[in-house]
């Protein structure tokens, strides 16, 4: 589970930090020194190695934030604490100090807060070189607010009253106190993040620019950070909906949210970037199955949404459930500013952490970039850069990328069994009740929405291999734009050559998509490559042509058998690792990269020629996939075809140390278009010679062993009834193999007495 690791807008120069949160402002008190005069509440050092023994226990477990202050909690009011001063025109200003000795910062919390109209609340440290406001009404949620934290250990509170305006009430129920050293609270702020992590504005996050955007870091409960995201809803109405990860929770309405903090180009700044932050949230929903979490935004808002000055963008989400061919994710690790990861394979199924099976994302291993503490609760978009999830948890880090992430899928967050508003994304991203299966992100800056745009969201159908030659494409066909889609034209091909068209006609309206089944092809053996284009749109024009194409990589085995492996592991599901061999000792399928405590069963589905095979198994522990005393149960292999057993490993010999082979071959139902009764081989077994008839002439033959060797060849064999000898091999089982004059083969298991 991502620990949160604390990142601040530390300053470590005497120069002006540009954090706006509020509404900007400069504050009214102006003298240099006059600020001693204020009263001081000062707050007693607390026990930090007490704290720091808490601290390594706490950050190795996770699921909480990563703790940098002691909080104090206080009733600090404006009617019994500092000082009121008058000024001649008869405005007024409350001030009052708070003073942590040897605190590396300070953030403060507030309730029962009223702030009048016209009224304003500063918070800044004593030279003003760091200045939070003005905070106004609208900044608070229910009286509460929660700041950014100020670097140093005293800092000023000032709250301005104009004349003849009522005072309101003032009331700061928590001081924060940050402990750890300023060494380490460099290694955990800015630049603290592992070097292998791309910022965000490095070219390969060009295409990812307006997704950039929504991504935020979340100050949660005063002493930790977590990442999350501005979502878009059917609507497209801005509402300042932000996703991030249960396990983030506290109350909202404290909440910090830090927008564009982040390099402006690909290198680390050699100066802190400036950032801006909203606070303030209402919960809208959340669950811990799928660890999701949906806050509303409820400060700083401008015409009830997010500040245009912010740049913000609503990033699209999609719920279909489809699986990702690819995937990126945007977050803050270790609270550093953004950046961007990249994984280039398909994503798993999975769950995490004893979740539901299925609830899950699984990133088996980034190709760039990793995740830390301080991701949690960041977005994973799909190929089509909409959000698929937020991140759980995983063990990713510089030096491990191959390593697991978790994401909690939207689509298990969506409708969840026996959920209400309280716990499922529907009820507030789908508000008009359109049942879409994906909405594209929304750019508040972007004028006039998007009217025609159909989308090619994904094929089916035409990855992986196939037994036969016949191949079925499908294509998902969404609708992005605000006009019903009525027609599209469909080009597509294999191998480059997209010499296929297909009309489409319907009616799909606007995040509304539909299957589209392609006329079934004939293909030769071997791997290739299927691409489709849609064009046309309502015999019109595509507005957005950027997501018009799918492509898919299929793998043609003709003659070949389907062989089934059900792998269940134990509940150290990391440990395990296997591969499928041929005869050369060439891998062809292989397996890793499994969750601990996930659910056990993994189904692969090959398709393998006539020959045989290795299964090599490995345990990284040394005691196989045996499972007791830890688990319920222990682990096993079965490997079948046609419903036969070829192999495998049971649960009583499931601990076989550190590896294990299992040698099988493939030896029938390869005859494509023959009956298996279309071969006899007589006697078998037999001791001497066997007796081959066949319906169709053989051109030759050949004898492999259980380790795939050829140990009989003949070529010009010209019959379809012959005999073959087999008075010269040891004892054993063979695969006796044919080769028709059509091309097609057959083949049979002998028995050598």
């Amino acid at each position: 589970m991502k620990i949160f690791f604390l990142s601040l807008s530390i300053l470590l120069s005497f120069q002006l930090i540009y954090a706006q949160q509020g509404n900007g402002g400069n504050s009214h008190y102006f003298p240099k020194e006059g600020w001693k005069t204020i009263p001081q509440i000062s707050y007693p050092t607390p026990d930090v190695n007490a704290l720091r023994q808490e601290d390594i226990i706490l950050d190795e477990q996770g699921g909480q934030p990563w703790r940098f202050g002691f909080n104090n909690p206080t009733q600090i009011n404006s009617n019994t604490h500092g000082i009121w001063i008058d000024a001649k025109n008869g405005d007024q200003l409350w001030m009052v100090r708070i003073k942590c000795p040897e605190a590396l910062t300070i953030n403060l919390a507030f309730n029962q807060t009223e702030i009048p109209t016209g009224n304003e609340l500063y918070v800044y440290n004593p030279d003003k070189t760091f200045i939070l406001g003005k905070f106004t009404q609208e900044h608070l949620y229910e009286g509460q607010l929660g700041t950014e934290l100020v670097p140093g250990e005293e800092v000023i509170v000032e709250y301005y009253v104009p004349a003849n305006h009522p005072k309101g009430t003032i009331q700061i129920n928590n001081v924060t106190h940050g402990y750890r050293t300023a060494r380490e609270f460099q290694e955990k702020a800015f630049g603290s993040s592992g070097n292998c992590n791309l910022n965000v504005n490095c070219p390969q996050g060009g295409p990812w620019q307006q997704e950039r955007n929504g991504v935020v870091m979340l100050v949660s409960g005063n002493s930790g950070f977590c990442s999350g995201s501005l979502i878009n809803n059917t609507l497209n109405n801005g509402k300042p909906y932000v996703l991030t990860a249960n396990h983030c929770f506290s109350n909202p309405a404290t909440w910090v949210f830090r927008f564009n903090w982040q390099s402006a180009g690909c290198n680390n700044p050699a100066a802190e970037p400036t950032f801006q932050s909203l606070s303030g949230a209402v919960l809208r929903s959340r669950a811990s199955a799928s660890d999701f979490c949906l806050v509303e935004i409820t400060g700083g808002l401008q015409g009830g949404t997010v500040p245009a000055a912010f740049t913000p963008y609503f990033n699209g989400w999609d719920n279909s459930g489809n699986t990702p061919t690819s995937a990126v994710g945007i977050h803050h690790p270790s609270g550093d500013i953004k950046k961007i990861s990249f994984e280039n394979d398909p994503l798993i199924s999975t769950s995490f952490g004893g979740s539901p099976a299925n609830s899950h994302w699984g990133v088996t291993g980034w190709d760039e970039g990793v995740t830390e503490g301080g991701s949690s609760g960041s977005p994973l978009f799909d190929q089509n850069h909409r959000i698929i999830g937020q991140l759980h948890g995983g063990a990713s880090a510089c030096g491990a990328p191959v390593l697991s992430d978790e994401y909690g899928k939207i689509s298990y967050s969506w409708t969840p069994a026996s959920s209400d508003s309280t716990n499922q994304l529907k009820y507030w991203l789908d508000p008009n009740q359109s049942n879409a299966t994906f909405v594209n992100g929304y750019d508040p800056s972007g004028g006039v929405p998007i009217q025609v745009d159909p989308i090619a969201s994904a094929v089916g159908g035409v990855s992986g291999t196939f037994c036969s030659a016949e191949v079925t494409p499908t294509l998902t066909l969404a609708n992005g734009g605000a006009i019903t889609l009525t027609s599209v034209t469909i080009t597509y091909g294999f191998d480059g050559n997209n010499n296929l068209t297909y009309n489409w006609t319907g009616s799909l309206a606007q995040w509304q998509s539909t299957t589209v089944t392609l006329p079934t092809v004939n293909l030769s053996n071997g791997v290739h490559t299927f691409n489709a284009v849609i064009s046309n749109p309502n015999t019109g024009v595509d507005e957005n042509n950027l997501n018009n194409s799918q492509n898919s990589t299929l793998n043609v085995v003709l003659n070949g058998q389907a062989v089934v492996l059900d792998l269940t592991l134990d509940c150290y599901g990391s440990e395990t690792s296997w591969e499928l061999q041929n005869a050369s000792g060439t891998v062809i399928y292989s397996g890793s990269g499994y969750l601990d405590d996930a659910a056990g069963l993994v189904t692969e589905n090959w398709c393998l020629d006539f020959g045989c095979y290795a299964y090599v198994i490995e345990d990284s522990y040394g005691d196989g996939i045996y499972g007791l005393p830890w688990c319920q149960s222990s682990g096993s292999v079965v490997i079948s075809s046609l419903g036969d057993s070829l192999t495998g490993i049971s649960e009583a010999n499931s601990d076989f140390g550190n590896s294990e082979t299992l040698n099988f071959c493939v030896t029938g139902g390869g005859l494509d278009g023959l009956n298996q009764e279309s071969i006899k081989v007589y006697p078998n077994p037999s001791t001497d010679v066997v007796n081959w008839v066949s319906s169709a002439v053989v051109n030759s033959y050949a004898i492999v062993d259980l380790q795939g060797k050829k140990v009989v060849e003949r070529q010009n064999v010209h019959a379809a009834q012959f005999q073959v000898s087999i008075a010269n091999l040891s004892p054993g089982v063979y695969v006796l193999h044919g080769v028709f004059e059509d091309g097609k083969t057959g083949q049979v298991q002998v028995i050598k007495h």
